[in-house]
């Protein structure tokens, strides 16, 4: 069997979830390949660059362009301006992403040598009419977000939409959004309907149960397989040792990590908020990761920020360096970041946002809010410090290990394979 990841990015939540299963399959023998846009992260092995071939142009292609746009039969804009004057003026929240692109997967060497297909977070790359006409290998998709069963949102937050919405048809559409959003739907419906050979992966309960009941992969068999990690690399390690190493303070440190710190989704403003509640109860210290192009930390006296980390070696220890980690996310689905944090026995307090509470087990892995607000997680962090809870560092990663060790998830979606492959 011959394994093609197809992934846009090559960094990121959604890609580090797949190029972790990537390695995994490749240990236990399993010819794998990875097919990306990017070529960021250079750490991954038998990794191939879609390159799309130049369209070619002609006087008389120009001609008829140029006919077609005085007739009022296409839009004098591009392809993708079109795309985009479609919801222009309307709150996107996390992103929109269209269901048609002028890209062709099938047509790289690398998808005409693979048995399967297992597609990840391909949103503005697939072209759903075009790949589900020719493609005839079977897929598997793991789900990072709602996109791929919604009608361009990747989440409702901020939006017309509701969340329920999402994977549904809207009736008598008020906005430009809900219009685009009922089109792109029937879009990839139509592109899909003669489909049979495709398994849906949702890493959480949560995104499982609506891809499930959606109006697009209903039909589909929907597993639950939750992302994975390397627990030799991941595990709990001497925290004062750590703290030497990263010229940290012996002292109460809390940990946030986002790619980019001011992300509304992620939560920062009231994690910001809720350190009001313990600023003057205790000498703490934050550790923070990501990118601070808004400069979100500006204010904090007892802050120390990593910037952008990648390497998977720092990120231990630097979780290991905290008492916990701070996960306040205001959609998410599976955080790889939560897992990493119990796999090296550290702590989270986080909002009860998606698939988060399948994993944290509140006073027992960590903490989860009531309600996803700065006073809850205010109260939670303060309790935190006062020691109303106590946590058992060497258990939060034993239990980790056997839950979401790479091995383990690998075998899963072995299973899941070769169950498609069946159907072909």
């Amino acid at each position: 069997m011959k394994v093609l990841h197809v992934s846009a990015l090559d960094m990121g939540g959604a890609a580090t979830a797949a190029i972790r299963l990537h390695k995994g399959l490749l240990k236990a023998g399993i010819d794998s390949a990875f097919l990306t846009l990017r070529n960021c992260n250079r750490n991954i092995p038998n990794k191939y660059i879609y390159e799309p071939r130049p369209e070619e142009i002609s006087l008389l292609k120009v001609l008829k362009k140029t006919l077609r746009v005085r007739l009022g039969m296409e839009s004098p804009h591009s392809f993708y301006d079109a795309q985009d004057l479609a919801i222009k003026g309307e709150p996107t929240g996390a992103g929109f992403s269209f269901p048609e692109t002028l890209e062709d997967i099938t047509l790289h060497p690398a998808y005409k040598s693979a048995h399967l297909i297992h597609l990840h977070w391909v949103a503005g790359w697939l072209d759903y009419p075009s790949f589900f006409a020719k493609n005839t290998k079977p897929v598997v998709w793991t789900l990072h977000d709602l996109n791929p069963f919604s009608g361009g949102l990747h989440y409702a937050l901020g939006t017309s939409i509701t969340e329920m919405q999402m994977g549904h048809l809207i009736d008598n559409p008020q906005d430009r959004l809900q219009q685009a959003h009922n089109r792109n739907l029937t879009v990839k419906q139509q592109s899909l309907q003669d489909f049979r050979s495709l398994a849906v992966v949702s890493p959480s309960v949560w995104l499982q149960k609506q891809s499930a009941e959606s109006l697009l992969f209903s039909r589909y068999e929907n597993h639950h397989i939750p992302n994975g990690l390397d627990t030799e690399l991941f595990k709990p390690y001497d925290r004062s040792v750590v703290r030497g190493l990263l010229g940290l303070a012996d002292k109460k440190t809390l940990l946030f990590i986002a790619d980019a710190i001011d992300s509304p989704l992620k939560g920062f403003r009231f994690f910001r908020d809720a350190l009001l509640h313990v600023q003057n109860m205790c000498d703490y210290q934050l550790l923070v990761v990501g990118l601070d192009k808004s400069n979100a930390l500006a204010g904090f006296n007892n802050v120390h920020h990593m910037g952008y980390v990648q390497d998977e070696r720092l990120m231990a220890m630097i979780y290991n360096a905290a008492d916990a980690f701070v996960l306040p996310s205001l959609m998410d689905n599976f955080p790889n970041t939560m897992l990493e944090s119990i796999a090296c026995g550290t702590p989270v307090i986080a909002f009860p946002t998606g698939g988060i509470p399948e994993a944290i087990r509140h006073g027992e892995n960590g903490l989860i809010c009531e309600k996803a607000d700065a006073a809850n997680l205010g109260s939670l962090l303060e309790a935190f410090y006062r020691g109303q809870w106590q946590f058992d560092r060497e258990h939060i990663a034993e239990q980790a290990a056997k839950t979401y060790e790479d091995r383990t998830i690998t075998t899963a979606y072995r299973k899941v394979y070769h169950a498609v492959m069946a159907t072909v």
